[in-house]
């Protein structure tokens, strides 16, 4: 039969397995959300403890000679050993028990809540779904793609970038991934590196609108108004009609004094989004004739 140090010491291995399985178990099932993160590490913790506590200690040797005791020194009856192992061992179970349960209600409450679809859940739910399809093809570029997005969606810029620099280093020419780099530097107000990555997008796809508007932006933002509206022109000749779009170019032109453009245009933006009180305000002022229909007009959205 073995003795108590053989036992401890087929303990301590076991467990020592059972904490290195938990540590491969929550490395591949980490990227399919919280709960199998507090599972697995809640019992790696517990197992590692169970492993430490079951390591054998080294003995000292035996003495053939016993220091006296003094005769001032209380005498007290020695412990056995075995009643002292089995506290120990009732302790260590009690704390790996009350970690492992701490986690296991920290899971649950987590589950509970993420049962509530915000957006925010929502987001790291579909980038989880992308992290696995990337355990299979690291080269996934639509998966790659979509968590760049959703970084970019929670203004982790920096995390977005390094994702489109992935999916450029497989594929140098992708158009989506160059907008994408544009936009993130339009973000951050490093407007020249986006007006150059985007002048590379336009350059490679000259059909891609965004990036003629997101040219205009980034000209417009620093007020080089002349610069922009070239680029939105281009923009509005190659289909974009949106309120926005129009509203700026109108706003532009009337800036400029090109009275019949701003009106032009201002209209249009009407057409887009009828709820613009400040466009029926600003048309009141530059056809004076028709102020009174422009502003019941806005009076109908104030």
């Amino acid at each position: 039969m073995a003795g108590d140090g053989d036992q401890d010491k087929i303990h301590s291995r076991r467990f020592a397995r059972l904490a290195i399985a938990s540590v491969l178990l929550l490395a591949f099932f980490w990227p399919l959300g919280e709960f199998f993160f507090w599972i697995f590490t809640g019992a790696s913790v517990y197992f590692v403890l169970l492993s430490i506590y079951y390591k054998p200690r080294p003995t000292q040797a035996s003495r053939s000679y016993e220091q006296p005791r003094s005769r001032s020194a209380p005498f007290t009856s020695p412990q056995p050993a075995s009643d002292v192992k089995n506290k120990l061992k009732i302790i260590a179970i009690a704390v790996g028990g009350f970690i492992f349960f701490i986690l296991f209600v920290l899971m649950i409450i987590g589950f509970i809540v993420g049962e509530d679809p915000t957006p925010e859940l929502a987001s790291e739910s579909e980038i989880s779904a992308d992290r696995v399809a990337l355990a299979s093809n690291p080269n996934d570029i639509n998966a790659l793609t979509n968590i760049g997005n959703q970084f970019y969606a929670n203004a982790q810029y920096d995390s977005a970038e390094r994702y489109y620099d992935r999916v450029l280093q497989i594929d140098a020419q992708n158009s989506s991934a160059m907008f994408n780099k544009a936009l993130v530097y339009y973000q951050v107000q490093n407007y020249n590196k986006s007006i150059e990555w985007s002048r590379k997008c336009i350059s490679l796809y000259p059909d891609n609108v965004d990036a003629y508007t997101l040219m205009g932006d980034n000209y417009y933002t620093q007020k080089n108004y002349n610069e922009a509206i070239g680029w939105y022109r281009q923009a509005y000749e190659k289909g974009a009609r949106n309120s926005e779009l129009l509203n700026i170019m109108a706003f532009i032109y009337d800036e400029q004094n090109n009275r019949s453009e701003a009106i032009r245009l201002y209209k249009e933006t009407l057409e887009q989004d009828s709820s613009l009180v400040e466009v029926y305000d600003r048309l009141a002022e530059l056809e004076p004739g028709n102020a009174g229909k422009y502003k019941a007009l806005a009076d109908r959205w104030r």
